[in-house]
């Protein structure tokens, strides 16, 4: 996907796939970016690269063989994009692994006052905030 397609829509809202075994914690699977005229989907891939794609989010939904849950949800807090909603993305940066130059395993999200890191590594979403 072309991101610079991205660049200049406002952020609209955040959505979460939560992902809960058991009795353990909550974890994050991916978040759907709910921008002024479409929503991607951020999340990594079986084979450990990150992708954006547009995508809506789904119904929730049980595994009661694995005693698991995935729960889509409004963001909660702590998904660094939260902060930003209501803002412009200014610009979004892949970054590469450096031993598979191929391999597409970050982006930058930059928006007017601030950014997001999304970053695929070991099969799981990390997002943290960015320097600016």
């Amino acid at each position: 996907m072309d991101l610079s397609g991205l660049e200049g829509l406002r952020l609209a809202a955040v959505t979460a796939a939560l992902f809960t075994h058991q009795s353990d914690a909550p974890e994050l699977l991916h978040v759907w970016l709910h921008l002024e005229t479409t929503t991607v989907v951020v999340r990594d891939t079986a084979d450990w690269a990150l992708r954006v794609t547009p995508d809506q989010p789904g119904e929730s939904y049980i595994m009661e063989e694995l005693g698991s849950r995935v729960d889509i949800v409004p963001a909660p807090a702590e998904v660094p994009f939260i902060r930003h909603v209501g803002e412009r993305l200014v610009r979004v940066t892949k970054g590469f692994d450096t031993e598979d130059p191929a391999q597409w395993v970050k982006a930058e999200f930059v928006f007017e006052t601030g950014c997001v890191i999304a970053a695929a590594f070991g099969g799981d979403l990390h997002l943290r905030h960015g320097l600016r």
